[in-house]
C-alpha cells in the first residue's frame, strides 16, 4: 500500500508541474550604454504578466539613490509598465516580478523599448526577443 501511495504522490507531482511549465514565456533582452535590460513575458491561463531585471554596467552602483524606468512595446503598444523610485541592490542589480497582466497579445516578433532616467541622466534602448 505504501508503495503505490508514494508512486500516485510521485506522478501527482509530476502532473502538477507539467501543468505548471509555461512554454509561451517571451524574454527580450537588451543592452544601453550603462543598463542591462531583460523583460519576460509569461503567458498563463489568458492572462500575461511581466519580469523585469535591469543591471546597472558602471562600478559604483551607489551614485544611483532611485531611478525610474518605461517600457513600452515599440509595434504594438501593449506592452506598456515602468517604475518610479526603482532602487539597485548592493550588486547594482533590479528584479521585479508580475508587473501587471492582462489577455496574452505580445509575440516574439514584437520589439520593446525601455527608457532610464537616472542622476539627470537617461537613455533609451531596445529590447529583442532572445
Amino acid at each position: 500500500m505504501k508503495g503505490k501511495s508514494f508512486v500516485l504522490i510521485v506522478l501527482l507531482v509530476s502532473l502538477l508541474s507539467a501543468c505548471l511549465m509555461n512554454k509561451d514565456d517571451i524574454t527580450f533582452v537588451g543592452e544601453g550604454e550603462n543598463w542591462l535590460a531583460e523583460v519576460t513575458v509569461l503567458q498563463m491561463n489568458g492572462e500575461e504578466n511581466y519580469q523585469i531585471r535591469l543591471e546597472y554596467k558602471r562600478i559604483n552602483s551607489e551614485e544611483i539613490d532611485t531611478f525610474r524606468y518605461y517600457v513600452e512595446s515599440k509595434n504594438n503598444g501593449v506592452v506598456d509598465f515602468g517604475a518610479n523610485n526603482a532602487t539597485l541592490n548592493q550588486e547594482g542589480l533590479y528584479h521585479r516580478k508580475s508587473l501587471s497582466s492582462n489577455s496574452p497579445s505580445t509575440s516574439a516578433n514584437d520589439e520593446l523599448v525601455i527608457k532610464v532616467e537616472w542622476n539627470d541622466t537617461s537613455e533609451s534602448f531596445e529590447l529583442r526577443n532572445k
